[in-house]
């Protein structure tokens, strides 16, 4: 199984943004050299408690210029925010900067003030997504392309450059609601699963539609390369040191996410208001045990063992600082402990 690294990066008033970004690309780096495949920061706008990354492709470069290996993931681009000729060309920018490391993470969004902010029409953020990226794989497979959309129209342009990976790079879905988990599957579309926004009972329940989907359309079943499982991790010592370590940081989290969604006014799906009164009401203790996993490196192995074998992902994208406010030597230590004690049991 393949491990990487998730990045939300939220900055506390008394945090400086600068030094975050900073300690953010030294774990990178440190990541590479302990083992890790890949690394996935996400972006998102406008609430610094929430995320400090509206440009996720900026991150990466300066990612790729002090790595060698480490694959370049977005998890995700919010595409129904962009327009899809700049996505394609600054996601093959990369991918040449990289030298062909890119790994190509798709959503539509679901936070309100993202669109408002940006004078986009939530109700459109899936066709606006599912449109954007046939046009950047129609950008990417032709020397020049022209397109007529609903959204979109462009007229004989060179997008340039190319990807190093061709056709492309890999591309992956954010599934998230019921009706992603099917579109993807009828799609033959490799997803990622995030614990933060459906809680493991509700991937065991989503999982499967995606499953039968994919099987209804045709599509083979690649295993572990369908779904990538990304989670808040956090490997200590003890319960009593992860505790101290990571509850502040978590109830910053929580506080951050619960903040966002109710200061944007009624919800549009129904959804956002489960999460958002699950949040509301959540402990320490009840996001260690519905969508995390904050465990000594024996705990952990066994319960990766269980996700694994119930959920047949290939690759664990572990988020080590939800909330931001654990010290960076901390972050560093956790990533240390998991690689010389968890990764092991998991190497083919």
């Amino acid at each position: 199984m393949k491990f990487g690294l998730h990045y939300q990066l939220p900055c506390a008033p008394s945090q400086s943004p600068v030094q975050r970004y900073r300690d953010t690309i030294e774990q990178c780096v440190y990541a590479e050299a302990l083992g890790f495949e890949s690394v996935w920061p996400v972006e998102q706008h406008f609430n610094p408690n929430l995320s400090s990354i509206p440009a996720p492709l900026l991150l990466l470069s300066a990612v790729a210029e002090r790595t060698t290996s480490l694959r370049l993931g977005i998890a995700v681009v919010l595409l129904s925010l962009s327009h899809p000729v700049r996505v394609a060309e600054e996601i093959a920018t990369l991918d040449v900067l990289s030298n062909g490391r890119v790994e190509f993470g798709i959503g539509r969004g679901s936070i309100p003030t993202h669109f408002s902010g940006f004078g986009i029409d939530q109700s459109e953020s899936r066709e606006r997504m599912l449109e954007g990226l046939e046009l950047i794989r129609h950008a990417w497979a032709n020397e020049r392309c022209s397109y007529r959309g609903h959204f979109w129209q462009v007229e004989n342009i060179a997008v340039i450059p190319k990807p190093v990976q061709q056709p492309h790079p890999p591309i992956r879905f954010a599934a998230n609601s019921v009706d992603s988990f099917e579109l993807f599957g009828r799609m033959g579309e490799p997803i990622f699963v995030a614990a933060q926004v459906n809680p493991f009972r509700k991937i065991r329940e989503f999982l499967p539609l995606y499953r039968q989907a994919r099987q209804a359309a045709g599509h083979p079943d690649n295993g572990g390369e369908d779904v990538t499982l990304l989670m808040p991790l956090y490997v200590g010592e003890s319960d009593q040191q992860i505790r101290q370590e990571l509850e502040p940081s978590i109830r910053h989290f929580l506080e951050s996410v619960a903040t966002i969604y109710a200061s944007a006014g009624p919800l549009p799906e129904s959804r956002l208001k489960d999460v958002l009164e699950r949040v509301r009401k959540m402990t320490y203790d009840q996001a260690r045990e519905v969508m995390a996993v904050f465990d000594t490196p024996e705990a952990c192995v066994e319960k990766l063992k269980g996700f694994q074998q119930e959920f047949r992902m290939g690759r664990v994208i572990c988020w080590f600082n939800p909330g931001g406010m654990v010290p960076h030597e901390k972050v560093m230590r956790s990533m240390e402990l998991f690689t010389n004690k968890v990764m092991p049991h998991f190497r083919d």
